[in-house]
């Protein structure tokens, strides 16, 4: 039977066996010409089953023309026949095929119908083919059979190449006939192989009686339906029960026959010794997708391993899958081998971690490998090839992750900027993972900010702005994705100021950045209450003004400090008005400060009559100061006096005199100190009744009014007026200004002020500038001043120094400028230089000193400026803001006006000399005149002998009259210009001299003068004083006592100096406080040490109000420097223990009336202290701690005693929520602060309850609580102390203990611990327990072996208290996120040993997700799979060998041949 097949049917495709590799293989990244081209028809396609394929790629269709080739024999021939084969054969009759037609299978004679097994797998388009043509061409014969089917015996078959036969032994294999029909999936039809195990094969009675069939035995034949029988059994009551049973057991019976039993047969493929050439063949069939994976693991090359693997896959361009797939094997072989190593006992556990750890390592220096030719050719498709490698190892980890990801951020923190953004795509890549743990979370957030910051303060921003905004989108990410990265205090206050910066303006990142920013704050030890006030912060920028001057802007700067203004104001007055702080200075600034307020709508005069009503008014109060600054305030209008006489009405007026006495009440004292210049007459009445009315006598303002103009128009003759009174009248009068001045009211000394300036606008001619104004302007060109002598000016000076009314003597330097003369000019300048800060808060100082200059410039005789103004503008220029270019120009002139000489002289003084010491009738200055003028140079042999002839002549004048001796100084002065450095040299051999001479006048007396000149230098002098003191080691009293007076006595020598030079001394004794604070407390120290008071002498230096002033000034502004200089080391000697006590005693309570010891206690001290005179307390403390006591009536007492005694008034303090000591206890010696700290520090861990207390009373709850809170304040005030824990410390176990105590508190049932006591520890004693923790967290656990161990057990307790709060229906937000923000400080210096140690004694818990990133928990990617035996509850992990998880491992599919055995699954066939 014959027959034609359907054309319009179709036949089965070839099929190709389905393998593990072609499952999971990925297409290729490209695709070849050859591949985009269709597929040829099943007639044109080789068998691939027994063929092998070629290495390139243009050789895979290499048998598309021609039929296949049967050959007989071994598999190993076939295959050596195969690969000699030419890559194609043609047909001899084949015609070339037009590429646009249609392939066509050739004609040939057709096959039977019969021996088509199946014609459903046909392709659609061969089937149109077939009917086109069957229509058209209906005489051509049918197309050739498959080569799949079997073909006809009768087909000739076609002549084939004479191939060489292969006469090679071979073994002898059985082979499937080619005739064979093949029927899928059943395999060849009716041919079994001989293997002696088939049914057929096996002799029995059945066989040898009836012979061997298929058909199984029926038992009879089934004609008809069974729903009778079937029918009749369901009707029973068992029936679907029977039924059940039968399928049930169909299906069990399945199952056991089908089940899989055997062993797994799995084992990597191996590794052969292979030659270059074939490894490279080898590659290159692996990076061609087209070769299946089972040939290839027939066996790997020997050599193919690290980072040459990787190297290797991306030169061959191996695809991913089948590179991993290469590292897989060459992984399973070595790590198998470790293991069998392990058999003879060298193998250890780290053996197989230390290779994966090897291999971690190549993998990252490949990915930098690659990295480091950024810029390269083919760089993109290489680093593309490199980064999808690392990632697919990471993703089936294969690698040691925690390396893999610290060496991804350990490259990004350390990535230039020019391979910055390569980095950032790559870290992108594991952002999730990386994110997720503690461990390098944090780290990548401060690298991503400190590359934004550096790009967005790089010259090149502009440049870097796609940079920096991807750095900026990639941090806005991680502020919200995930907010704890950030819990970083130490490099979030670095950078926050950046972060806050590009979070401006959009409202969910800037509440999402102060949250953060909170969450830190709470993080980093500080000391509770620490943080200046307002307040303080004005009283510290004010008390700069002491010792600088004032600047532009500075009442702006305090006006902003703080939105309470009434605050600010009244902590101005208290300030300006305050006892503790020295000077008439402050008067004028709080004025001027004020003045500007008021532009600003700050009410003075409310603030001023609120200040005037408080308690604040009476206590500490410089009252003098008071009146001056409400005199200012009245001056300008800026206080008015009409609303205060009304509200001294409103009050109740005056009572009695005392009202208005000296030491009256400030706010009645007022009325009889208030200027009455600008009264009208009905306000002058009104303050007249009201002085009247308690019996004050008013007239005797006027009185003193006439008695002080008398006495001026006496000094000042030749500026007398018409309208002037007689000065005959006050012939008779003896007082000089000062005593004049003293006891005269704040009323008086204004209206002389106001007048005095007057009479000398008068004498000038000309108008000044109002008293309410700041700004001074230029005097106008073209008016005609008259003159006025430097006696007058000095006498004026004089007069409102000691009225301390520098406005009004400001207003009169102003007009006084105009004058011609330079040593009335230089009297100008000397009084800005010694009044500096004064005139700087006038806002007199820059203008006037700028009024000088020109008017230096404008009087300039002779080619050079006037020796006197330029000496006295030089120095003042250094003290004037923004001068310092004028300062050395003023400097340098100087110095070239010192080199010129009187004479036009052309031989040196040295060739004069000897003629002029013969000289002897003439007199002595003028001979050393004629001398010093008679040259331009000097030579050091000249210089000494003239030095020491004039220093002779100084010593003779000591028991003569003092004008020769301030002669001799003019001399020196003048002899200094020619060589300064060696004179200077001669001058410091000449005071040591003096020094060591027995007889000889005071220090004050000799040197004073010659300081006034300029020949000597005040810090010279200390600096002789301070050696000297060091070489003989033995203090000396009166050089102490005298070098003490020469820093800060006013100069008192009228007949040696005049009034100038005076000042001029002043001025250096300025000076030298203000530049060299540390050399000015060692001579007031060295004058304690060697201090010995005669009782026949006047007056004691150390209690003089001098020194007081001195040092008040030195404690404000250089509080530690003064500390430490006075009372370190601690002084010796009950004289110089009481004086320093005594003067100590008065500087506390500004009573300079103190003349013995208060014996004040340390209580008292802490209940005096406030915001000014805390330094003076720091002082007063650190005295007692480091002096004996000094009143004999107590008995001595130790160290130890008052520093318990210091303990319980700290304590009190805080109980009484006065919070002045924190600020007193960080000034003193950090050993005391020490122990109060650790004194607190264990009475707050012995207050915490317990499980054992709950039983206890707990009715002192409350109080155990307030005290742990005042504990917890001195603990946190005094953080500052901790440096480094004892190595006898338990503090770090107390508190871990009181961690374990409160979680078990917390986790107790009610049975144990009531509701309400669970809550009170909770709510109350938790928070305290976690801000104490957070104070010690970075300082209590060492860095040791102890420590870590502490901060481990820590961490466990806070992560199960946070378990526990977060059981909590609802969890507490605050108190959670602080207990989990703790855990994460600690943490963060936790050691990888100890994180692991933790991780395994958290054991289930790790499956919260705060805890998993909090210790850095790794997911288990093998915790889906659970190994389960008989018995077993809950079953146990089982490991995987990722290395052995291989797909197509063998050439030969076998049933069990996975990594992993599929009788752990009951896996079964079919």
């Amino acid at each position: 039977m014959t027959g034609r097949p359907s054309l319009g049917g179709t036949q089965r495709q070839p099929q190709k066996s389905v393998s593990v590799a072609n499952i999971i293989q990925w297409p290729p990244p490209s695709r070849t010409l050859s591949q985009l081209l269709p597929p040829p028809s099943p007639s044109r396609r080789s068998n691939d089953g027994l063929g092998d394929m070629s290495f390139e790629g243009s050789d895979v269709a290499s048998n598309h023309h021609g039929p296949a080739i049967t050959r007989e024999g071994s598999r190993l021939k076939l295959e050596m026949g195969k690969s000699r084969r030419p890559s194609s054969v043609d047909s001899p009759k084949a015609d070339p095929i037009p590429t646009w037609r249609p392939l066509q299978q050739p004609r040939e004679k057709p096959q039977m119908l019969f021996n088509m097994p199946s014609t459903s797998c046909m392709s659609s388009r061969f089937a149109q083919d077939g009917a086109n043509i069957e229509t058209n061409i209906k005489p051509m014969p049918m197309p050739k059979r498959p080569k799949l089917h079997a073909t006809s015996t009768n087909e000739k078959p076609r002549p084939v190449p004479v191939v060489k036969k292969d006469t090679r032994p071979k073994p002898f294999t059985l082979e499937t006939p080619a005739a064979a029909p093949h029927y899928p999936p059943n395999g060849r039809a009716d041919f079994f192989p001989w293997t002696g195990n088939h049914p057929e094969d096996h002799y029995n009675e059945t066989a040898i009686r009836h012979g061997y069939f298929d058909k199984s035995n029926m038992l009879q034949n089934e004609t008809g339906s069974g729903r009778v029988a079937v029918h009749a059994k369901l009707k029973d009551r068992g029936g679907l029960q029977m039924l059940s049973s039968l399928f049930t057991t169909v299906l069990v019976q399945r199952r056991n026959h089908g089940q899989i039993t055997s062993a797994s047969t799995f084992k990597p493929p191996p590794r052969v010794t292979v030659t270059d050439t074939k490894r490279e063949t080898w590659l290159k069939d692996l990076a061609n997708s087209t070769i299946p994976l089972r040939r290839l693991s027939r066996s790997i090359p020997h050599g193919i391993r690290g980072k040459a693997l990787l190297d290797q896959s991306l030169g061959k361009n191996i695809p991913i899958e089948r590179a991993v797939w290469l590292a897989k094997c060459v992984g399973a072989n070595d790590l198998r081998s470790s293991r069998r190593k392990g058999a003879n006992g060298t193998f250890t556990m780290g053996s197989e971690t230390k290779w994966i750890r090897d291999f971690t390592v190549c993998v990252e220096q490949f990915v930098e490998s690659i990295v480091g030719i950024c810029g390269e050719k083919d760089f993109k498709s290489r680093i593309n090839y490199a980064v999808r490698l690392a990632t697919y190892f990471h993703a089936e980890h294969l690698l040691e992750r925690e390396h893999y990801m610290d060496w991804l951020v350990s490259s990004l923190e350390k990535a230039p900027q020019e391979k910055l953004p390569i980095w950032l795509l790559i870290t992108q890549v594991y952002w999730k993972d990386l994110l997720s743990f503690r461990k390098f979370g944090p780290r990548l957030a401060t690298a991503l900010l400190s590359h934004m910051s550096e790009t967005i303060s790089h010259p090149d921003a502009d440049i870097l702005a796609p940079l920096s905004d991807r750095l900026k989108t990639l941090v806005k990410a991680m502020l919200v994705s995930n907010p704890e990265d950030f819990i970083a205090p130490t490099s979030w206050f670095k950078y926050r100021l950046s972060l806050e910066s590009i979070v401006e303006g959009d409202q969910r990142f800037k509440a999402v950045f102060f949250a953060i920013d909170r969450r830190n704050s709470q993080l980093t030890p500080r000391r509770m209450g620490s943080a200046a006030s307002p307040r303080r912060h004005l009283i510290e920028r004010l008390d700069t003004t002491l010792f600088k001057p004032l600047l532009p802007g500075f009442a702006r700067l305090c006006w902003e400090i703080d939105s309470d203004k009434d605050l600010l104001i009244q902590a101005l007055l208290e300030w300006a008005t305050s006892a503790h702080r020295p000077g008439r200075g402050k008067v004028f600034v709080a004025v001027r400060v004020l003045r500007q307020w008021s532009r600003l709508g700050a009410p003075v005069t409310h603030a001023i009559l609120v200040f005037l009503d408080s308690r604040n008014c009476e206590n500490g109060r410089d009252r003098c100061a008071l009146y001056h600054l409400v005199s200012e305030l009245a001056r300008s209008g800026h206080f008015s006096t009409p609303i205060y006489l009304q509200w001294l009405i409103a009050r109740g007026g005056l009572y009695s005199i005392d009202d208005v006495a000296e030491g009256g009440p400030c706010a009645t004292r007022l009325l009889a100190e208030l200027p009455t210049h600008n009264f009208t007459d009905s306000m002058d009445a009104v303050r007249v009744s009201l002085l009247h009315r308690v019996g004050f006598p008013v007239e005797n303002e006027h009185l003193d009014i006439d008695k002080h103009e008398g006495f001026l128009n006496k000094s000042l003759l030749r500026m007398q007026s018409v309208k002037d009174i007689d000065v005959d009248i006050y012939d008779n009068f003896r007082e000089n200004h000062k005593s004049l001045s003293y006891n005269v009211s704040r009323t008086v000394k204004s209206e002389m002020g106001l007048w005095l300036r007057q009479k000398v606008l008068d004498q000038f001619q000309q108008s000044t500038i109002s008293e309410s104004s700041d700004q001074w302007g230029v005097t106008s060109k073209g008016e005609r001043p008259l003159p006025i002598t430097a006696a007058e000016f000095n006498t004026i000076r004089d007069y409102l120094g000691a009225t301390e009314d520098y406005a009004m003597l400001a207003d009169i330097v102003k007009a006084v400028t105009n004058s011609n003369e330079p040593e009335v000019l230089a009297s100008c300048a000397d009084t800005l230089n010694l009044n500096f800060d004064t005139f700087s808060a006038i806002g007199a100082l820059s203008d006037l000193f700028e009024v000088l200059i020109r008017r230096m410039r404008a009087i300039v005789g002779d080619g050079s400026f006037p020796r006197v103004l330029l000496v006295a503008l030089s120095d003042l220029a250094t003290r004037v803001p923004e001068q310092e270019v004028v300062a050395q120009q003023l400097s340098q002139e100087l110095i070239r006006s010192d080199r010129k000489t009187a004479a036009d002289a052309c031989s040196p003084v040295s060739d004069q000399m000897f003629g002029a010491m013969e000289t002897t009738e003439l007199d002595f200055t003028d001979e050393m005149e004629k001398i010093l003028a008679s040259g331009n140079s000097m030579d050091q042999p000249t210089l000494e002998r003239l030095f020491q002839w004039i220093c002779n002549r100084l010593e003779e004048s000591w028991e003569k009259s003092p004008d020769p001796h301030r002669r001799c100084g003019l001399l020196l002065t003048r002899l200094r210009t020619f060589d300064t450095q060696q004179f200077d040299v001669l001058m410091a051999a000449w005071v040591k001299y003096f020094l060591n001479l027995g007889c000889r006048p005071s220090m004050s007396q000799v040197f004073g003068p010659l300081i006034s000149f300029g020949s000597l230098a005040l810090k010279d002098v200390a600096a002789i004083c301070a050696s000297d003191f060091a070489e003989s080691g033995s203090g000396n009293s009166r050089v102490s006592s005298e070098m003490l007076a020469l820093l800060i006595a006013p100069a008192n020598l009228p007949e040696a100096t005049t009034v100038e030079e005076m000042y001029h001394l002043r001025i250096k004794q300025r000076q030298m406080q203000i530049d060299q604070p540390l050399e000015s407390l060692l001579i007031i120290r060295r004058a304690f040490e060697n201090y010995n008071f005669r009782a026949d002498s006047k007056v004691d230096p150390l209690q003089s109000s001098h020194l007081y002033e001195v040092l008040q000034r030195f404690i404000v502004t250089h509080i530690d420097l003064t500390t430490k200089t006075l009372t370190t080391p601690a002084l010796e000697g009950d004289a110089s223990i009481t004086s320093f006590v005594v003067l100590v005693d008065r500087l506390l309570t500004a009573d300079v009336a103190v003349k013995t010891p208060l014996r004040i206690p340390v209580e008292k001290v802490l209940g005096l202290a406030d915001d000014f005179n805390l330094p003076f307390c720091q002082l007063k403390l650190a005295s007692m701690f480091s002096t004996p006591a000094v009143d004999d009536a107590v008995p001595e007492e130790s160290v130890t005693d008052r520093l318990k005694a210091f303990d319980t008034a700290i304590e009190a303090a805080v109980a009484a929520e006065n919070t002045t000591w924190t600020c007193i206890v960080p000034l003193l010696d950090i050993s005391i602060a020490q122990h109060i700290r650790t004194r607190a520090e264990s009475n707050f861990l012995r207050l915490f309850p317990s499980v054992k207390t709950i039983a206890e009373d707990t009715t002192n709850l409350e109080t155990n609580i307030k005290q742990a809170t005042n504990f917890l304040y001195i603990v946190s005030s005094t953080a500052y102390s901790i440096i480094k824990p004892s190595p006898l410390s338990t503090l770090a176990t107390e508190v871990v203990t009181t961690f374990n105590n409160t979680w078990q508190v917390i986790s107790s049932s009610n049975k144990t611990a009531n509701a309400g006591f669970k809550n009170t520890v909770i709510t109350r004693w938790l928070p305290l327990l976690l801000n104490f923790a957070t104070i010690h967290a970075t300082t209590v656990f060492e860095h040791t072996k102890p420590g870590n161990e502490a901060r481990a057990r820590t961490l466990l307790a806070l992560a199960a208290i946070l378990l526990e709060l977060l059981t909590l229906s609802p969890p507490p937000p605050t108190l959670t996120t602080q207990t989990f923000d703790l855990g994460l400080l600690l943490v963060d210096a936790l050691p990888d040993d100890m994180r692991a140690q933790c991780i395994k004694g958290l054991r289930d818990t790790t499956s919260n997700e705060q805890i998993r990133y909090m210790f850095s928990v790794a997911p288990n990617p093998e915790s889906w799979l659970t190994l389960v035996g008989k018995g077993d509850a809950g079953g146990r992990d089982f490991p995987l060998r990722r290395w052995e998880m291989l797909g197509e491992s063998t050439p030969n599919v076998g049933e069990n041949d996975t990594s992993l055995s599929l009788t752990l699954f009951g896996a079964r066939r079919g």
